[in-house]
């Protein structure tokens, strides 16, 4: 009996001086928004590290290097819209979703097409001559604009789509720079209050309900070699849902926000915070955006959504 008792002490002696199983390192590449925010107090409230997740969180100066830091592994995971993830796939670039962030419909004034105040434009038609700011071209916002200018029986090959990322739009406006520019939360509420711009219209009104509007990707060899990472990683942001959702909460859930949007906190105190998150990715949520990717040229296939969504 002594025996078998030295030799438990002696196996948790050796236990307790064995180094902790290193967190899975990961390098999160998102652009400044609301639909990250389950993201942002997931790491703020140690959430990712409570799931042996180690994550960085680093700001894409625009949505289009995105794809490329996943290609060359300086990120693991990064936030692209569906289109962009379609357009690498086609291009070669295995993308496959790992985690949903929001959903469509957004809630009312949640985002909006914001023209400038002498501008004249009363609605989408108005656009065609225009300088129309979109926070990336072939995103989620590019493609949603064109589709509602053709909606509306316009041509949106006569608009002149220019590149803004959204903490630029407002300024934008202010100096002429655009005419509209196609907004969201927490960037659209604090520039309508600024009132250098007025609401012409919301452009998600016309998608269908569960698309998603943005996701969590990365390329599928990564993702096929971090299977568990990417389960802890999905738990993480259900957690983080979870946390946002609560009112008592509403404070440290602004103060992440501004962190890491870089909205002064008076700024993000004043922004709605986002509802429609949906964690769990579904391949119904990109029928819309491969139906306008092939009407807009941006792709010529028609790939089955299931095949772009990982495990």
């Amino acid at each position: 009996m002594q025996r078998q008792f030295a030799a438990i002490i002696a196996s948790a002696i050796i236990a307790s001086s064995l180094p902790a199983m290193a967190a899975i390192k990961i390098n999160l590449l998102y652009i400044p928004g609301g639909d990250f925010v389950p993201s942002f107090v997931a790491k703020d409230q140690g959430i990712f590290d409570k799931h042996g997740l180690d994550v960085d969180l680093s700001i894409a100066q625009n949505g289009s290097v995105i794809s490329a830091a996943l290609a060359s592994g300086s990120a693991q995971i990064g936030v692209p819209t569906p289109p962009v993830v379609l357009q690498a796939h086609e291009q070669g670039l295995d993308l496959v979703v790992i985690a949903g962030a929001t959903v469509l419909p957004f809630p009312p004034h949640a985002a909006g097409m914001l023209a400038r105040n002498d501008s004249g434009i009363k609605g989408p038609k108005d656009l065609v001559g225009k300088k129309v700011g979109v926070p990336g071209f072939g995103g989620s916002f590019d493609v949603m604009m064109r589709n509602w200018v053709k909606a509306s029986g316009a041509d949106y090959h006569k608009v002149e789509w220019i590149e803004l990322q959204f903490p630029q739009m407002g300024d934008a406006l202010k100096a002429g720079l655009a005419d509209a520019v196609g907004m969201v939360n927490p960037f659209y509420g604090r520039v309508l209050d600024s009132k250098v711009g007025y609401d012409i219209g919301d452009p998600t009104s016309i998608v269908p309900k569960g698309a998603m509007i943005v996701v969590y990707a990365a390329t599928r060899d990564w993702a096929t070699k971090n299977a568990a990472a990417i389960k802890e990683f999905r738990a993480s942001l259900d957690e983080g849902v979870v946390y946002v959702k609560n009112p008592a909460n509403l404070d440290s859930v602004r103060a992440s926000m501004a962190k890491y949007t870089k909205l002064p906190p008076a700024a993000a105190a004043t922004v709605p915070i986002p509802e429609e998150f949906d964690v769990h990715a579904k391949p119904d949520g990109f029928k819309f955006w491969i139906e306008a990717a092939r009407d807009q040229g941006l792709i010529k296939g028609n790939p089955d959504p299931a095949t772009l969504m990982a495990p």
